[in-house]
């Protein structure tokens, strides 16, 4: 009976480590004082980003994490805490970890990595404040299209103007 928890364990911690190493975005989070109604709000929240929230054993966490940026993180850990696992845009997933820390108030954003980098649970809500990938993306080629359509046009324009000079040209030696 023994042996069989102990491989159970094993088997999560290895699930865990590989969702670890997959996410994009980790966020720490307390949620201590919170009711099984907002836990579930906030889970269905993060559905939607394809965020996963879920409620891990602090040892579980440090073992799953050894050799992790996280890992740091994790050994700090003590009391209940529930991890956000992003899959997706991360600004996205602290954009809703971010709105649901300010809607209920026992909520709280410890920190996590987020894109490779180690974050405090301030500037998770600082990273959603940010525009997504996607969003700076099309400001970039916006900001590269506007110039470049310029040229085009005035090179249209001298090109068109240098086929009249030729055009005129031609005209002139053919009716001379």
């Amino acid at each position: 009976m023994v042996e069989k928890k102990y491989k159970d364990k094993e088997a999560l911690v290895a699930e865990l480590r590989e969702d670890l190493g997959r996410a994009t975005a980790i966020v720490i989070t307390e949620y201590r004082g919170l009711k099984a109604g907002d836990l579930v709000s906030i889970r269905k929240d993060l559905r939607g980003a394809n965020v996963e929230l879920r409620v891990v054993k602090n040892t579980l966490l440090r073992r799953a994490s050894e050799g992790m940026a996280i890992n740091d993180l994790a050994n700090q850990l003590q009391g209940p805490n529930a991890i956000a696992l992003a899959f997706g845009e991360p600004t996205e997933a602290a954009k809703l970890l971010s709105a649901g820390e300010k809607r209920l108030d026992p909520f709280n954003l410890k920190g996590g990595v987020i894109e490779s980098m180690i974050v405090d649970g301030a500037q998770v809500s600082a990273i959603a404040k940010l525009p997504s990938k996607l969003e700076l993306q099309a400001k970039a080629v916006g900001a590269i299209q506007g110039p470049l359509a310029g040229l085009v046009f005035t090179l249209q324009g001298v090109l068109s103007q240098f086929v009249g000079t030729l055009q005129a040209k031609v005209e002139q030696e053919s009716g001379s």
